[in-house]
Protein backbone atom coordinates (compact mmCIF):
# COMPACT_ATOMS: atom_id res chain seq x y z
CA UNK A 1 0.00 0.00 0.00
CA UNK A 2 1.08 3.42 -0.68
CA UNK A 3 2.24 5.58 2.19
CA UNK A 4 3.43 8.55 -0.01
CA UNK A 5 3.36 10.84 -2.41
CA UNK A 6 5.79 11.51 -4.97
CA UNK A 7 7.43 14.57 -6.01
CA UNK A 8 7.99 14.70 -9.48
CA UNK A 9 12.37 14.97 -9.66
CA UNK A 10 11.91 17.18 -12.70
CA UNK A 11 10.09 19.39 -10.75
CA UNK A 12 12.49 20.07 -7.89
CA UNK A 13 13.37 22.96 -8.95
CA UNK A 14 9.96 24.26 -9.62
CA UNK A 15 8.60 23.13 -6.16
CA UNK A 16 11.77 24.84 -4.59
CA UNK A 17 11.25 28.06 -6.13
CA UNK A 18 7.17 28.11 -5.36
CA UNK A 19 7.68 27.31 -1.42
CA UNK A 20 11.28 28.71 -0.52
CA UNK A 21 12.24 31.31 -2.94
CA UNK A 22 8.94 33.46 -3.62
CA UNK A 23 6.90 31.65 -0.85
CA UNK A 24 3.95 31.54 -2.57
CA UNK A 25 2.90 28.33 -0.90
CA UNK A 26 3.97 27.43 2.47
CA UNK A 27 3.69 23.63 2.19
CA UNK A 28 5.01 21.01 -0.81
CA UNK A 29 1.48 19.34 -0.09
CA UNK A 30 0.11 22.74 -1.13
CA UNK A 31 2.24 23.11 -4.45
CA UNK A 32 0.97 19.19 -5.39
CA UNK A 33 -2.44 20.00 -4.47
CA UNK A 34 -2.65 23.63 -6.39
CA UNK A 35 -0.27 21.81 -9.51
CA UNK A 36 -2.82 18.67 -9.32
CA UNK A 37 -6.10 21.18 -9.71
CA UNK A 38 -4.58 22.82 -12.25
CA UNK A 39 -3.62 19.78 -14.32
CA UNK A 40 -7.23 18.32 -14.37
CA UNK A 41 -8.47 21.51 -15.44
CA UNK A 42 -6.48 21.79 -18.46
CA UNK A 43 -6.57 18.03 -18.81
CA UNK A 44 -2.87 17.30 -18.31
CA UNK A 45 -1.28 14.32 -16.84
CA UNK A 46 2.40 13.03 -16.71
CA UNK A 47 3.63 9.72 -15.97
CA UNK A 48 7.23 10.03 -14.02
CA UNK A 49 8.98 7.72 -12.17
CA UNK A 50 11.79 9.26 -10.36
CA UNK A 51 10.65 11.17 -7.22
CA UNK A 52 12.38 13.17 -4.87
CA UNK A 53 11.65 12.75 -1.50
CA UNK A 54 7.96 12.03 -1.26
CA UNK A 55 5.58 13.43 1.30
CA UNK A 56 4.14 11.32 3.79
CA UNK A 57 0.42 10.33 2.96
CA UNK A 58 -0.33 11.39 6.16
CA UNK A 59 0.74 15.14 5.19
CA UNK A 60 -2.81 14.71 3.05
CA UNK A 61 -4.94 13.57 5.88
CA UNK A 62 -6.60 16.91 6.31
CA UNK A 63 -10.41 17.23 5.17
CA UNK A 64 -9.86 19.11 1.87
CA UNK A 65 -7.09 17.23 0.68
CA UNK A 66 -9.02 13.56 1.60
CA UNK A 67 -12.29 15.42 -0.30
CA UNK A 68 -9.82 16.06 -3.43
CA UNK A 69 -8.11 13.10 -4.00
CA UNK A 70 -11.58 11.24 -3.67
CA UNK A 71 -13.29 13.83 -6.25
CA UNK A 72 -10.52 13.86 -8.67
CA UNK A 73 -10.50 9.50 -8.58
CA UNK A 74 -14.38 9.46 -8.32
CA UNK A 75 -14.22 12.17 -11.02
CA UNK A 76 -11.58 9.75 -13.58
CA UNK A 77 -12.65 6.89 -12.61
CA UNK A 78 -16.48 6.97 -12.12
CA UNK A 79 -16.34 4.13 -9.53
CA UNK A 80 -16.83 4.50 -5.63
CA UNK A 81 -14.41 1.81 -5.37
CA UNK A 82 -11.96 4.23 -5.53
CA UNK A 83 -12.99 6.17 -1.96
CA UNK A 84 -11.42 2.80 -0.53
CA UNK A 85 -8.59 3.75 1.98
CA UNK A 86 -6.42 0.57 1.14
CA UNK A 87 -5.93 -1.75 -1.70
CA UNK A 88 -4.71 -1.33 -5.19
CA UNK A 89 -7.48 1.49 -6.36
CA UNK A 90 -6.25 3.34 -3.61
CA UNK A 91 -2.67 3.20 -5.24
CA UNK A 92 -3.94 4.23 -8.50
CA UNK A 93 -5.59 7.14 -6.96
CA UNK A 94 -2.91 8.79 -5.05
CA UNK A 95 -0.99 7.69 -8.90
CA UNK A 96 -3.18 9.62 -10.60
CA UNK A 97 -3.33 12.68 -8.26
CA UNK A 98 0.85 12.75 -8.69
CA UNK A 99 0.32 12.46 -12.37
CA UNK A 100 -2.00 15.14 -12.13
CA UNK A 101 0.20 17.12 -10.05
CA UNK A 102 2.90 16.73 -12.47
CA UNK A 103 1.23 18.13 -15.69
CA UNK A 104 0.40 20.99 -13.55
CA UNK A 105 3.78 21.82 -12.30
CA UNK A 106 4.90 21.74 -15.95
CA UNK A 107 2.55 24.03 -16.84
CA UNK A 108 3.48 26.45 -13.59
CA UNK A 109 7.08 25.73 -15.35
CA UNK A 110 6.59 26.90 -18.91
CA UNK A 111 4.43 29.24 -18.47
CA UNK A 112 5.84 31.35 -15.77
CA UNK A 113 9.58 30.09 -14.49
CA UNK A 114 10.67 29.81 -18.02
CA UNK A 115 10.10 32.74 -18.50
CA UNK A 116 10.87 34.54 -15.55
CA UNK A 117 7.58 36.22 -14.66
CA UNK A 118 6.11 37.44 -11.41
CA UNK A 119 5.49 34.46 -9.91
CA UNK A 120 2.86 35.70 -7.19
CA UNK A 121 1.28 37.53 -10.04
CA UNK A 122 1.25 34.77 -12.58
CA UNK A 123 -0.27 32.56 -10.31
CA UNK A 124 -3.31 34.94 -9.18
CA UNK A 125 -3.52 35.28 -13.14
CA UNK A 126 -3.90 31.38 -13.54
CA UNK A 127 -6.61 31.07 -10.86
CA UNK A 128 -8.28 33.64 -12.25
CA UNK A 129 -7.91 32.53 -15.89
CA UNK A 130 -9.20 29.13 -14.64
CA UNK A 131 -12.21 30.35 -12.82
CA UNK A 132 -13.08 32.26 -16.15
CA UNK A 133 -12.98 29.05 -18.03
CA UNK A 134 -15.23 27.45 -15.66
CA UNK A 135 -18.90 28.73 -14.51
CA UNK A 136 -21.10 27.22 -11.96
CA UNK A 137 -23.58 26.54 -14.55
CA UNK A 138 -20.85 24.51 -16.31
CA UNK A 139 -20.09 22.62 -13.25
CA UNK A 140 -23.66 21.81 -12.31
CA UNK A 141 -24.06 20.47 -15.79
CA UNK A 142 -20.70 18.31 -15.77
CA UNK A 143 -21.99 16.44 -12.66
CA UNK A 144 -25.06 14.59 -14.80
CA UNK A 145 -22.38 13.89 -17.25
Amino acid sequence: MVDRVRKPAKHTDTLNYLKDDVGIFASYKDILVFAAALGISRGKSVEFDNSSEPIPLSVFRGEYDEAFLNVLALFEYKDSGYLEATGEKFDAKIKLFEEYACGGLEIIKNAIIDHGLDAQGEVIRLILEEEARHTIIDDITALGA
